[in-house]
């Protein structure tokens, strides 16, 4: 009997150490959490009593503590990225809108020739236009980051679309300088696609390559199994690999000076709405020439 009551009492002993060890590791954890919540630390919990439960407990909190680290990363990159867009489009929408003002003020002058006078229309028009495409981006870039901004998804046919398109830049095709080459299948192509969405993108992406090269411009398409792929070539000896990183950035600009000819929006709304069809738009540079690849997917 006595045995029985050692035994009892060691055990209860081992139990009452155990149970102020345990309180102890909780009130470190405590401590921990209270310092990292304040701001004072970034250090995970750490353990100096390992139970199993206490352990898978503290693993939990380690992870919740990473997530919330997470969260203010991305809301940091996400409040500098507004900072960065509202200077941006501060910048842009400002430019024109200076240019237009001042051409108005010229206008009201009684001392210049009507010749002048149609020049100074003429050229705050040009400006105005500008401002519309601006806006009518910047807009456009509002829907795509919107949640509530789907794609109308529905069979598209290529062989239509993509001439027509095309067509559209027949005149600003011929007004350039070097020399453009376009070939299509004849194969019959159906996507599933929002319509809009394929002119829009391929619009952006034949105005890049008209805007920013003189040389030669190559638009192809080619069938291939369960796919079609549309390359629009330009010469880029002004372009550096290291670009490539960084083209379909948001405000993204290869000429540093923002010097008018475009926002930086245009490829960034291009490869959102390829994401969006489940489409893919990548770009190379090869012997001095940028190569935009738009994939899109087809049924056999």
């Amino acid at each position: 009997m006595i045995y029985i009551v050692v035994a009892v009492g060691i055990t209860a002993v081992i139990a009452l150490i155990r149970l102020y060890w345990l309180k102890n590791e909780m009130k470190r954890m405590h401590h921990q959490l209270h310092a990292y919540n304040q701001g004072l630390t970034e250090k995970k919990i750490d353990l100096r009593l390992y139970e199993s439960d206490l352990e898978q407990l503290a693993i939990e909190i380690n992870l919740l503590m990473d997530s919330v680290a997470d969260a203010k990363a991305l809301r940091t990159r996400t409040e500098d990225e507004l900072k960065q867009s509202i200077s941006h489009i501060s910048h842009d929408l400002r430019t024109p809108l200076t240019s237009i003002l001042g051409y108005i003020q010229l206008l009201e002058s009684d001392q210049i020739t009507e010749d002048e006078r149609q020049e100074y229309v003429s050229i705050a028009k040009s400006r105005t236009k500008r401002l519309q495409v601006l806006l009518n981006e910047f807009f456009e870039l509002s829907l795509i980051g919107s949640m509530n901004h789907e794609l109308k998804m529905e069979q598209v046919n290529m062989n239509t679309l993509i001439p027509e398109i095309l067509l559209g830049f027949y005149d600003r095709l011929n007004e350039r300088k070097g020399e453009a080459t376009i070939q299509l299948t004849e194969d019959k192509i159906l996507v599933t696609a929002d319509e809009s969405a394929i002119k829009r993108v391929i619009e952006n992406l034949v105005s890049n390559a008209i805007d920013h090269s003189d040389g030669p411009i190559s638009i192809t398409m080619e069938k291939h199994p369960s796919k079609v792929v549309l390359f629009i070539r330009n010469e880029a000896k002004h372009l550096k690999a290291s670009d490539l990183n960084h083209l379909f950035d948001r405000f993204y600009t290869v000429d540093r000076s923002r010097s008018g000819k475009g926002t930086g929006l245009g490829l960034f709304i291009a490869k959102s709405l390829m994401v969006k069809m489940n489409g893919e738009l990548t770009a190379e540079l090869i012997d001095h020439k940028l190569v935009m690849k738009c994939v899109w997917r087809t049924k056999e």
